[in-house]
């Protein structure tokens, strides 16, 4: 009687000890990049300004910004930050620290994947969330608040539901449905790209759907449906909410915006050519990109030999392709001519390696990834974080292939030319540049920003280089987890070293914070000339919208002559000035007049150029050519030790 109760014991502790030591490691690197700056502008201000104007306001069904319906995102993430607010309060900390649970949750999640899916090979489980966690570009913008890190968790998690298990075959149909669900309320309907071809293609590597295809489509449908229940149990009152422009935007323009081809400025298209993420794919895989021996195990595992009728003439023609696609990135060849090459590209390859005998989990892999490829290439709007929860399933590819590796090509498994030596070079001639920027950016490279602010910390990463190199160097066993831990603490480095030398030229808080006392005092506030995206609201708490003020002179004013207390957008500086004398203008240049030292309020570097905030009346009257009265406070200049250091161009 007490036998399942110890092994039950047992094989909870296994999957605890199964965690050690790259969860622990990984959470104390992310936690420590995450809080090592504040909250970056745009990805991470926009998230907190929604969640904070939801909150302020009690707007708990429609997400706001700026003081309008903010149809572009749905509103779990937002709902989830708002928990942690009303236990917690309002603060920065636990939306950040949300994200690092998504993170960890997600590592956690691709090693159980990879373990369903190929149970003969436990390294494979072993191996993916220290691959997964060794990629810079996934672990950086897992530090931004962001949807797409906990999107992969719902992912990761559908696909799970369809996986099987020791104990049971059939999939687990009603949480399938919850997961998507919960995914279409963190992203939209584009979680149903992510999980579909999978579902699709089931009979092709599930045992269970081939023997009863029926059930497998009809209960498969069904839990598809019940997602979109859930999305429509909130878009429904929500769009009965937020009007009819919120409406028509929330269920057919702001998707179908990314989808097709459009110039609209009210819609954010990210539109991009189709061989997009191919040309990206070594950048968001790196360092992966970089590791010759697992480069090698995934054609060697795909392609077994003896091959196919046909397998030879699809890889050549795939390959050909390829070439005249990524030729298409170096001309200025039509759109339709891309989209009809990487048909061309990922189709033959597709059903080559379809018919290939390969083990199920591998057969899993490739239904789910060349698909999903070959559809977010084909559709107009791209990111390369839109595919983040499919580098999930990239790293399983590479740990399933270099365990095939080990058992059928021991030679290359374990040859030093195929080992980590090319990153470790790179790692190298890394630490000489940091090494030598002291010294030679002051008297080369004066005026570039990026440089001259890395510089005077530049000598201490070095130094981490040459480490993190020679351990890539080594030798023998180990060598995956050498990889991913140089790649980790790599990426952190790198984040230290943004935060040190450039982070002042991303920190807004200096005028947000000015921005909140006229905002307590009721000073209306507008943005001159480029589109705002929330930055201040939340560092700054705001409680009004700011004005979209267009630069073109003597555009019509959109304002009634007795509506002085109402800010709209489309106001010309002089329509605002004369509406607002007490209000407020924040100002982009690439440098500053002379006069702004005279006259501004406040200055501060923002990115590449400069941020700063006028009297309204102020700076109408100095565009118009004439000249202000002298300003009662002299003009603030953040960050102070950015000014102690330097001297400003007045």
């Amino acid at each position: 009687m007490t036998t399942p109760l110890l092994n039950s014991a047992y094989t909870r502790s296994e999957h605890i000890r199964a965690l050690w030591p790259w969860l622990p490691l990984w959470t104390a690197m992310a936690l420590l990049a995450i809080f090592a700056h504040g909250p970056m502008p745009m990805f991470s201000t926009r998230t907190l300004a929604v969640a904070w104007e939801m909150w302020a306001h009690g707007h708990w069904l429609v997400p706001h910004i700026n003081g309008e319906p903010y149809s572009e995102k749905v509103p779990l993430l937002f709902w989830m930050i708002h928990a942690g607010w009303a236990v917690f309060g309002v603060s920065d900390v636990w939306p950040r620290v949300l994200e690092v649970i998504f993170g960890g949750i997600q590592l956690v999640l691709a090693s159980v994947l990879a373990g369903r899916l190929f149970p003969s090979h436990p390294w494979v489980s072993k191996a993916t969330p220290w691959l997964l966690m060794a990629l810079a570009y996934s672990f950086l913008f897992g530090l931004q608040i962001m949807y797409e890190v906990l999107l992969v968790v719902w992912v990761l998690a559908a696909l799970l539901c369809l996986t099987p298990t020791a104990t049971r075959a059939s999939p687990r149909w009603w949480l399938f449905g919850l997961m998507v669900g919960a995914g279409l309320l963190t992203k939209g309907p584009v979680m149903i790209v992510h999980v579909l071809f999978p579902f699709l293609l089931g009979p092709l590597w599930n045992d269970w759907a081939r023997q009863n295809k029926a059930r497998w489509y009809g209960f498969g449908v069904l839990g598809l449906l019940l997602g979109f229940a859930l999305l429509l149990a909130w878009a429904l009152p929500a769009a009965e909410v937020g009007g009819e422009a919120y409406r028509q935007r929330l269920f057919f323009t702001q998707t179908a915006g990314r989808v097709v081809d459009t110039k609209s400025p009210d819609l954010q298209n990210h539109a991009r050519p189709a061989w997009y993420y191919l040309v990206f794919l070594p950048v968001i895989l790196f360092p992966l990109s970089g590791w010759l021996r697992g480069i090698v195990a995934v054609p060697t595992a795909l392609f077994r030999k003896p091959w196919r009728a046909g397998t030879g003439a699809a890889i050549v023609a795939a390959c050909i392709a390829l070439v005249l696609l990524l030729a298409t990135a170096l001309t200025s060849a039509p759109a339709w001519v891309a989209n009809v090459l990487v048909v061309l590209f990922v189709l033959p390859l597709f059903l080559a390696l379809i018919r290939q005998p390969l083990e199920p989990g591998l057969r899993f892999l490739v239904a789910w990834l060349l698909p999903t490829l070959l559809t977010f290439s084909l559709i107009t709007g791209k990111q390369l974080y839109y595919v983040l929860p499919e580098l999930a399933g990239a790293v399983m590819l590479v740990a399933a292939a270099v365990a095939d590796l080990r058992e059928r090509h021991t030679g290359l498994a374990s040859h030093y030319a195929l080992g980590t030596w090319p990153l470790s070079l790179g790692a190298f001639l890394l630490a000489l540049v940091l090494f030598a920027m002291p010294a030679v950016v002051p008297t080369r490279f004066p005026d570039n920003i990026w440089l001259v602010g890395m510089a005077p910390y530049a000598r201490f990463f070095g130094v981490i280089f040459i480490v993190l190199g020679g351990l890539l160097l080594l030798r023998g066993r180990g060598e995956m987890r050498r990889l991913a831990f140089a790649g980790l603490i790599g990426t952190v480095a790198l984040n230290a070293l943004f935060t040190l030398g450039l982070w002042y030229r991303y920190d807004l808080t200096p005028a947000a914070l000015f921005l909140a006392q006229a905002d307590a005092a009721g000073r209306p506030i507008g943005n001159l000339g480029v589109s705002y995206n929330g930055q201040y609201h939340f560092a700054g708490r705001l409680m009004h919208p700011i004005a979209k003020i267009a630069l073109a002179p003597g555009m019509a004013a959109q304002v009634d002559e007795d509506d002085d207390d109402v800010v709209h957008d489309g106001d010309t500086l002089a329509d605002f000035a004369s509406h607002h004398p007490d209000g407020l203008i924040v100002s982009y240049a690439k440098h500053p007049p002379a006069n702004a030292f005279r006259y501004a309020r406040l200055i501060q570097p923002s990115r590449t150029g400069w941020l700063m905030i006028w009297d309204a009346t102020t700076l109408n009257a100095l565009q118009s050519g004439r000249l202000p009265p002298e300003p009662r406070q002299p003009t603030l200049l953040y960050p102070q030790d950015y000014w102690r250091t330097r001297t400003a161009l007045r």
